[in-house]
């Protein structure tokens, strides 16, 4: 598109060539009157035709289950392409781990145990949760199939394995061994870099005794190891939340219209999750090999029996977390939890909307 003229002085008339946008084939005379108005409806043609460019997100999660997946299934079921985003979701086993690149600024968003974030948060690190999809930690014990251990007590004397000390898995594991009266020191605790670590640890033999999220799970479809009865932090009493979406406050103040878009399209990929269950299952056995889809969905039937429409986060089970990290006080940090955006995207009606169509 070719404006010619503008601004030679002493000319009555400009020519202006239309044809670059479809709106004439030949030289027309415009009255210097009318150039604003032309410029005026010539920009915005040119804004209109110009694709908005998406924004990208570097997101992560520690494990691979149906809550820690959640990020995968945005990405995946284009929820966020919906949104305005594009995104790379990386696996980074240990919940430390991830949390201090988030604090590094390599991540905008993770979902992590919220163990780590606590601590971060404590000292002083500008860590914030905005939702939480459940109120009890998915924590567990497994043990090798061809394991004679038959009870959390039976641990007395062992190797275990977990992820990374201060992990999900490492506190529930210690909070478990005072609840039953088991010292500490009457075990070893074996930290194996990540999940990968401890499943590949439990298949390979190399410990008996392994602490894992849902994950594990994969291990027992696939008869690799089995949940040791009576050990999980559900069956022990113990509450909590799992994979907590997590960001930074200088992430909510830069761009908090880009946060709130973030957190519709998690919250359509939660009723994405709970309403269609083949096009769930579809996309998680990508990254569950070897897992049947209908295993996949029985085990995320699990999960969406105890979803929220609205997932704010749950503070008492984060206290109850804290409890179990054995935190002197277990008061929340101040500015760990923001409801803000939850409560900003409820009042508009967008959830209640979500979930009548």
């Amino acid at each position: 598109m070719i404006v010619r003229g503008l601004g030679q002085a002493g000319t009555a008339q400009r020519r202006v060539w239309l044809t670059a946008n479809g709106l004439g084939s030949k030289w027309s005379s415009v009255a210097p009157a009318n150039h604003f108005y032309l410029l005026v409806l010539l920009v915005v043609a040119v804004l209109y035709a110009v694709p908005v460019k998406a924004q990208k997100l570097m997101l992560a999660h520690v494990a691979v289950n149906p809550a820690q997946s959640m990020m995968l299934l945005a990405k995946d079921s284009g929820m966020l392409a919906k949104y305005g985003f594009t995104a790379e979701v990386l696996l980074i086993p240990g919940t430390p781990r991830t949390i201090q690149a988030l604090l590094a600024g390599d991540l905008d968003y993770v979902a992590a145990g919220a163990p780590a974030s606590l601590r971060a948060r404590a000292q002083g690190a500008d860590v914030v949760v905005l939702s939480t999809l459940t109120n009890s930690s998915a924590q567990r014990v497994f043990v090798r199939p061809d394991s004679t251990l038959n009870s959390f007590k039976d641990l007395k004397g062992k190797l275990i394995g977990v992820t990374q000390y201060g992990s999900g898995g490492d506190t529930f594991l210690r909070g478990a061994l005072r609840k039953s009266g088991i010292k500490e020191s009457d075990v070893t605790i074996l930290q194996m870099g990540g999940t990968p670590g401890v499943a590949q640890g439990l298949e390979s033999g190399r410990i008996e005794v392994g602490v894992l999220g849902d994950s594990g799970m994969l291990l027992v479809f696939r008869g690799r190891a089995k949940p040791l009865k009576g050990a999980s932090a559900r069956e022990m009493g113990f509450r909590g939340v799992d994979a907590p979406i997590t960001t930074t406050d200088r992430k909510i103040k830069a761009d908090r219209g880009a946060v709130v878009r973030f957190m519709q399209a998690y919250l359509e990929t939660v009723h994405f999750f709970q309403t269609n269950k083949a096009g769930t299952a579809r996309i998680l056995q990508k990254y569950m090999r070897g897992v049947s889809e209908q295993d996949i969905t029985l085990w995320c039937d699990e999960l969406r029996a105890i979803l929220r429409q609205v997932p704010y986060p749950d503070e008492d089970a984060l206290r109850a977390e804290m409890e179990m990290m054995g935190a002197a006080n277990q008061q929340l940090p101040a500015g760990y939890v923001n409801n803000t955006l939850l409560d900003e995207i409820k009042k508009s009606g967008f959830i209640e909307k979500l979930y009548k169509q």
